[in-house]
């Protein structure tokens, strides 16, 4: 039976078909140490006893690095058996020749001291005849980001007989290992998920719930399992905690009635940090100015007639119609002039007006303006959740 990839916004999460061993087994195929393996068959008891803080989970500095390095060398195996056949080859050299290349985005463990695009043709070159007279170094194991894509290639190209050879299950198998990692750092790091999700910013909370941080933030976790190595120098506490908050920050602006990019967020908080408030002014006005779902853009027209099917055009006009009465009914005068201005509503349709000029007609603050319009947001909101129910 063949494991097809999910979406892509988590490829990077590996997925394998469903394990025939038992968790505890799988922990125990990995031959980790007594103290950590112990560790982890005993987490189960603490969480059916219902103790959702976690306190009993943790992971010391040893743990980490026990853990790391593991993860490593399965990382290195899979990229010693992709080497090892034509067809994991093929995907490898997709993937690698494709991929888009960054300074923080390299495609083996160990820095080489050569550009990007120089570790590219590297990699280009040692991908392209088969590997299993030599040994790949272990400075030239593949970074998680290219593994998963090479292993979701391999996973979307292979069909059922190939599935069924043993150099496919083979390199299933580290996967599999792979993810049995991955699931102890999530099981023994559940006191931090839960500390440091209990401390986000009002700004997520207000398109999240506090019970679905938790699961959010432990999908932060799971990225964080598969890339950390004690070289980058920080303990794997601190290297999860910008994962956890990164899945929130991703999660919930996402997710929101006004699309706000996660970076801006991050800018103003790096730029406030750093006192410069030229930053933070420039980020902030793009925070204002973050485009909005609400009504609907028009659809491109052709001369003959309407690209889109006429009875559903008439089916958004009438959805038009009725957010502009609801805009009118709801809202207070000034509320309902200051939406219908920031997002081309009604007779300003086509003419979207920025913070700043609505601020100069009503002559009032940028923040005053912005305070209304998201005081105006939730009120028509909860008054069109309410409607439709009805």
């Amino acid at each position: 039976m063949t494991c097809k990839i999910p979406s892509r916004n988590i490829i990077d999460l590996p997925t394998t078909c469903p394990a025939a061993t038992s968790f505890f087994q799988q922990v125990q195929a990995l031959e980790l140490s007594a103290s950590l393996e112990t560790k982890c068959l005993e987490a189960e008891s603490v969480l059916s006893a219902e103790d959702i803080a976690g306190r009993g989970l943790y992971l010391s500095k040893n743990d980490e690095g026990e853990l790391a390095t593991e993860v490593l060398l399965q990382r290195h195996k899979f990229t010693q058996l992709v080497g090892e056949h034509v067809l994991f080859r093929q995907a490898a050299l997709t993937i690698i020749q494709n991929i888009y290349l960054t300074k923080d985005r390299k495609i083996f463990f160990a820095s080489t001291g050569c550009t990007v695009e120089e570790e590219r043709q590297k990699a280009l070159q040692l991908f392209s005849q088969p590997t299993k007279s030599t040994s790949i170094p272990l400075a030239q194991t593949f970074q998680h980001m290219i593994l998963a894509r090479v292993w979701a290639r391999i996973i979307y190209k292979a069909d059922l007989s190939f599935t069924r050879k043993p150099e496919f299950q083979q390199l299933q198998a580290v996967v599999e290992r792979l993810n049995t990692l991955r699931n102890i750092y999530m099981l023994l790091t559940t006191g931090l998920v839960r500390k440091i999700t209990s401390r986000i910013s009002n700004t997520y909370k207000q398109s999240i719930t506090a019970e679905d941080t938790h699961q959010i933030g432990s999908f932060g976790i799971a990225r964080a399992a598969y890339r950390y190595h004690p070289s980058v120098g920080i303990r794997f506490s601190t290297y999860a905690s910008f994962w956890i908050l990164r899945e929130i920050q991703l999660q919930s602006l996402g997710g929101r009635l006004i699309r706000v990019p996660a970076t801006v967020i991050e800018d103003i908080s790096r730029s406030a940090r750093k006192g410069d408030t030229a930053s933070e002014n420039a980020a902030v006005e793009i925070l204002m100015n973050s485009t909005v779902i609400l009504g609907a853009k028009k659809e491109p027209q052709y001369e003959s007639g309407f690209l889109q099917d006429p009875a559903e055009h008439v089916e958004q006009q009438e959805m038009n119609s009725k957010l502009l009465e609801a805009i009118d009914t709801v809202l207070p005068p000034k509320s309902a002039d200051i939406l219908k201005r920031r997002y081309g509503l009604g007779k300003y349709e086509g003419r979207v007006q920025s913070i700043v000029e609505i601020s100069q007609i009503y002559q009032v603050t940028r923040g005053s303006v912005y305070q209304l319009e998201k005081k105006a947001l939730l009120k028509l909101k909860k008054h069109l959740a309410i409607a439709l129910k009805l």
